[in-house]
């Protein structure tokens, strides 16, 4: 179905792994001009494998058959989105290129395993995989414009529920969440002395300091005090808004003054650039924020609610995310084990009507929080039923309603755009 083709660089990276060291390749089908290989088709058959569910076995002929299904449509995908004149933006195409080395690297552990496994840095996959990111994510953009809209009426969720019941799978254990936030923020006296602090640097520095030495002794970026502060080769896209519009405006040796960001107070010389690109190197002074103030404060919301006081009511008063707190800090019923397996373990422990100790809260890298959880009610696995469990049925069938419309679409788009395969 058309989800398949939400961009994910991992397959693209395995791919590369099984095709290296292979002989030239063999065309074996030709989809508007554009080739697919014999080794596109066998890193897809592996993929199908390693995705299978444990202990399930599929014939080698019925996996061929359906990666050699995939690849034409993607390619006719592709053929489609230039068609119909789909654009991304380099600004897109670096979002979600970082997005998905971030989670390489929280799946590896580190940039370096990320390097050894893939052979090859993080610096040249975003070199070699720029274009497969952007092709994925101008298929995205079609499909969202094709499909997004479609839902089933409420008559077609009744209908699609009284054909398929007995195959829909169980409701999952859910639970019913709320929150209230509380953002940690450095307090106003500390950043001043960060800042001075940065100036004097900076001085220093324009009467000829040392960079790395001064590297050494404050930066707080641990990822670049090896190499003196350097950052290496960045393009435009791939920094924060307030340090990059900085970073290209500085001719080459300039230090900037100090620039104020979401991750602290940076010092920026620029050692060389390119056209769209600048070689950097700086000293990071990150900003302390008062968690304990903030714990305190959520620990004294927590306790009224222990006392009787009304979570909902406490949460529009005081929680700092806004899209939440006029809800009443509402998370909605949510499955369990879409839970973290830290906010799974503390949930679990709660009672209904329990309320948890103040929590590590991050829905923005830069803008740190702390968070009181509380466990409004848990609903057990139980089979679907309607009208309580309208929602969970809807979803299947929306998405039954978008693959059919996805079939009708993918046999005209076979019959308009040319394409083969060969023997």
């Amino acid at each position: 179905m058309w989800r398949w083709y939400i961009g994910l660089l991992l397959p693209a990276l395995v791919w590369a792994q099984l095709r290296e060291g292979q002989p030239l390749d063999r065309v074996i089908a030709l989809v508007g001009g554009e080739p697919i290989f014999a080794s596109d088709l066998e890193a897809q058959v592996q993929l199908f494998r390693q995705q299978l569910p444990a202990g399930m076995e599929l014939p080698d002929s019925v996996l061929r058959r359906r990666a050699l299904e995939l690849l034409v449509d993607e390619k006719l995908l592709l053929l489609k989105a230039q068609e119909d004149s789909i654009v991304v933006s380099d600004e897109e195409v670096s979002q979600r290129l970082e997005w998905q080395l971030q989670l390489l690297v929280q799946q590896f552990g580190s940039e370096r395993r990320v390097a050894d496994v893939y052979g090859m840095t993080l610096e040249q996959i975003r070199r070699e995989y720029r274009e497969e990111v952007r092709k994925r994510l101008l298929v995205e953009k079609l499909q969202q414009q094709r499909f997004g809209s479609i839902r089933c009426t409420r008559r077609e969720v009744e209908e699609f529920f009284a054909q398929y019941r007995d195959s829909l799978p169980p409701v999952p254990t859910q639970v019913e969440l709320a929150h209230i936030v509380r953002f940690v923020q450095p307090d106003s006296l500390q950043r001043q002395q960060v800042i001075e602090l940065a100036r004097r640097v900076r001085d220093s520095l324009l009467r000829g300091g040392d960079f790395a030495d001064f590297v050494r002794r404050y930066s707080d970026d641990r990822g670049t005090l090896p190499t003196g502060g350097e950052v290496g080769w960045v393009s435009r896209g791939k920094l924060l808004p307030e340090y990059e519009r900085v970073a290209f405006s500085l001719q080459i040796g300039e230090i900037s003054t100090p620039i104020e960001t979401p991750m602290g107070i940076a010092l920026v010389q620029v050692l060389d650039r390119r056209q769209e690109e600048v070689r950097l190197r700086h000293i990071l002074f990150r900003l302390r924020a008062d968690a304990e103030r903030v714990r305190a404060e959520l620990q004294q919301l927590r306790e009224l609610v222990r006392q009787g006081a009304s979570f909902d009511s406490l949460a529009r008063l005081y929680s700092e995310e806004l899209d939440t707190r006029a809800f009443g800090g509402s998370l909605g019923v949510v499955p369990l084990d879409a839970l973290s397996e830290e906010l799974r373990s503390v949930v679990e422990q709660l009672p209904d009507g329990g309320v948890s100790e103040p929590l590590p809260y991050v829905a923005q890298a830069n803008r740190p929080g702390l968070h009181l959880v509380y466990r409004k009610r848990l609903v057990p696995q139980h089979r679907p039923q309607l009208p309580e469990d309208s929602d969970y049925v809807e979803r299947f069938c929306n998405q039954w309603k978008r693959e059919q419309e996805y079939r009708r679409w993918m046999a005209e788009l076979r019959r308009r755009f040319p394409w083969e395969v060969r023997p």
